[in-house]
């Protein structure tokens, strides 16, 4: 004979069992970006740009002059895409593909960035041989589109915190001002 008090017991226990499997699945999701091609260094999620069951944009800071960087792993096509801020106030993109490779080759790939012309560039294989890397240099950065025989990118960065690199590398520059405002979480310029 039907129960309803047994219906709600096996609802609420299915119930409780499907929302641990999504959390467990967010979980193994997000550890497993944050920790591809890490190269030593400890990603966290932007939270403001975080996408479950996604690619959101990731932060951390180096470890030796405390730089912020960006990046968004893309694990199924093997592609980590990183922005930064250089000394001089332009901004850097790094996208990295993963695969071993004989360290000094190449492949080719078309670049079609921001508003420019496509142009045809080379990906270059890193030193340790486990992947093969671009960087390029912008006063801005608007989209990024890469296509290989190996992979295709498309970016749009006005999804990004990319005015975030900018605020944080002039407060670095200005440290003592901003550290006399009360600001405690303030890292001083260490990249001349």
């Amino acid at each position: 004979m039907f129960s309803v008090t047994s219906f709600f017991k096996a609802f609420s226990v299915a119930l409780i069992l499907g929302v641990c499997a999504v959390l467990f699945a967010l979980w193994q999701h997000s550890s497993s970006q944050l920790n591809y091609a890490s190269k030593d260094m400890d990603w966290e999620w932007s939270w403001m740009y975080y996408e479950p069951f996604s690619n959101g944009i990731q932060t951390t800071r180096t470890k030796d002059t405390k730089q912020l960087l960006f990046r968004r792993v893309d694990t199924s096509s093997k592609l980590t895409t990183v922005v930064n801020i250089t000394y001089t106030n332009k901004l850097e993109i790094i996208v990295t593909y993963e695969d071993s490779c004989v360290s000094g080759s190449f492949f080719p790939a078309k670049l079609k960035l921001n508003q420019t012309p496509q142009q045809q560039i080379n990906f270059q294989c890193e030193k340790n041989g486990r992947g093969y890397l671009f960087r390029r240099t912008a006063n801005q950065l608007t989209s990024v589109q890469i296509k290989s025989d190996k992979f295709g990118l498309k970016e749009n960065f006005s999804e990004w915190p990319i005015d975030e690199l900018k605020k944080d590398q002039f407060i670095q520059q200005h440290s003592n001002f901003f550290k006399g405002k009360g600001q405690s979480d303030v890292y001083e310029w260490s990249r001349d």
